[in-house]
């Protein structure tokens, strides 16, 4: 089997799983907050394999992407009852609350 090069396979999986989060949105699950969560899954997933399994992938936006796949993820299980948090002791911030800052004017 030939070696893959890492763009193409990162490329692949993102839409790969953009394209599952489609088809997702219109099952009708059997319980209602199901659809909503795979499909976010599947977002973060996309975003986590683009942003850093990608040849040439820069380490230094991992911090960003961490950040935003909890945020998403926090999104997520929130109409669930939970919520993410870090685990006491692990020196790690709490998330921002995520939302959209208005650009300055010019």
């Amino acid at each position: 089997m030939a070696e893959r090069e890492p763009q193409a396979a990162a490329e692949r999986l993102n839409l790969a799983c953009y394209e599952m989060s489609r088809e997702v949105s219109v099952l009708r699950c059997c319980v209602p907050e199901a659809t909503p969560l795979a499909r976010t899954l599947l977002r973060v997933v996309g975003r986590v394999v683009i942003d850093t399994g990608a040849e040439g992938a820069d380490p230094a936006v991992w911090e960003s992407t961490e950040e935003m796949a909890l945020q998403w993820i926090a999104e997520a299980i929130r109409p669930l009852g939970y919520g993410v948090t870090p685990l006491p002791g692990s020196g790690r911030p709490e998330l921002a609350e995520p939302g959209w800052e208005e650009p300055a004017p010019s």
